[in-house]
């Protein structure tokens, strides 16, 4: 049996409304329990397909089906994230989504995140919908039934001080999840809930910043275990992705889209949309640069083709080989991915305006 089932009903067994119309409901079944709930619609009885269970008016038809695609993307996203579903969860999300009903008392602070991050999917890029749930899943083995009328100053300083104590995080971490609570916090105001902003009262950590710059002995150092390295290996492969972009200055989200359709190997160039700003950006392949997609080139027939350059790893995989790759090459330093932007450029290429292409 699948998890849930959701589809429109007409309530004839109710008394008809002053406008002579039907009210539309939603059949819920989660499991083994079914309930219907109101999607505050309306219908006249001949104007319902009984077969098809939808109105036959187009405009009450889209209507109708965008509360439904919402309920069933809401039910989707606490399945994939391992969040159980009940009758109770999805009347509760209801009446977070009813401007009549809700109450800040009864509102599950999740419920609420989880929408957020569903209506923000389109526009916010994978890796910071990664992070937002990750502060989703920090919040919920903090305060697991977290109700947005708990938000508070008081509950702030608690959360920071769990960071810190429990979870080991340093100023940097902590930030992140600061900022992604008080975006969700923000736009609750924004949607009119009755909750308050208790960040203009409290200073949230900033990272000490060091940039960690990669000498050229360093890359050579790199360089050598690229040689010597089992090619099936992650470690090989993800130094691979990094040698790469310190040779052509992509950042990581831009290796792991690479297509061979964004790769003119003729003029010597790297035409593609950035995943993090959308502009487009041209980079130049040097000879470095150019070995490694000959290596990575299979056979020239997927050349402008949507085949992936390389293979896709998350970045906490990639950070967590690069700094075994560190040790193994002898490089006393915290590498992440971020540090092939810090590698000294050549005097030949400062000498031809090139840095552009690593900004």
């Amino acid at each position: 049996m699948a998890e849930y089932s959701i589809y429109p009903i007409i309530r004839t067994d109710k008394p008809i409304k002053r406008n002579n119309k039907y009210p539309i409901y939603l059949r819920v079944r989660i499991y083994d329990r079914e309930t219907k709930l109101p999607a505050n619609l309306d219908v006249d009885a001949d104007a319902w397909n009984v077969r098809r269970r939808e109105p036959k008016e187009r405009s009450l038809r889209l209507a109708l089906n965008a509360k439904v695609i919402a309920l069933e993307s809401y039910l989707n996203t606490c399945i994939a994230n391992g969040i159980g579903i009940s009758i109770d969860s999805v009347k509760e999300h209801l009446s977070a989504n009813n401007q009549k009903t809700r109450q800040p008392k009864e509102v599950s602070f999740f419920d609420y995140f989880i929408s957020f991050m569903e209506r923000r999917k389109s526009e916010l890029r994978s890796g910071t919908l990664c992070v937002y749930q990750t502060t989703y899943n920090v919040l919920k083995a903090f305060r697991p039934n977290l109700r947005i009328s708990d938000i508070n100053l008081s509950f702030i300083e608690e959360f920071d001080a769990y960071m810190t104590e429990v979870n080991g995080n340093a100023n940097g971490g902590k930030a992140i999840r600061h900022q992604n609570l008080k975006t969700v916090l923000l736009d609750m105001i924004k949607h009119d809930l009755p909750v308050k902003n208790p960040y203009p009262l409290f200073k949230i950590p900033k990272a000490k910043t060091k940039e960690v710059y990669l000498e050229k002995s360093e890359l050579e150092s790199l360089r050598k275990l690229y040689h010597i390295l089992p090619q099936d290996s992650t470690l090989f492969k993800c130094l691979e992705m990094y040698l790469f972009s310190c040779f052509c200055g992509l950042r990581i989200s831009d290796v792991i889209s690479l297509k061979w359709k964004h790769i003119d190997l003729e003029r010597g160039l790297i035409i593609k949309e950035q995943v993090k700003t959308k502009a487009e950006v041209k980079a130049p392949l040097f000879d470095c640069a150019k070995e490694i997609l000959h290596r990575r080139l299979p056979s020239k027939d997927i050349l402008g083709s949507e085949v992936c350059v390389f293979d896709s790893y998350c970045h906490t995989i990639v950070n967590d080989k690069l700094n075994e790759l560190a040790t193994m090459a002898g490089i006393n330093k915290h590498l992440t991915y971020h540090t092939r932007r810090h590698y000294e450029l050549s005097l030949s290429l400062k000498l031809n305006s090139l840095q552009r292409f690593f900004s």
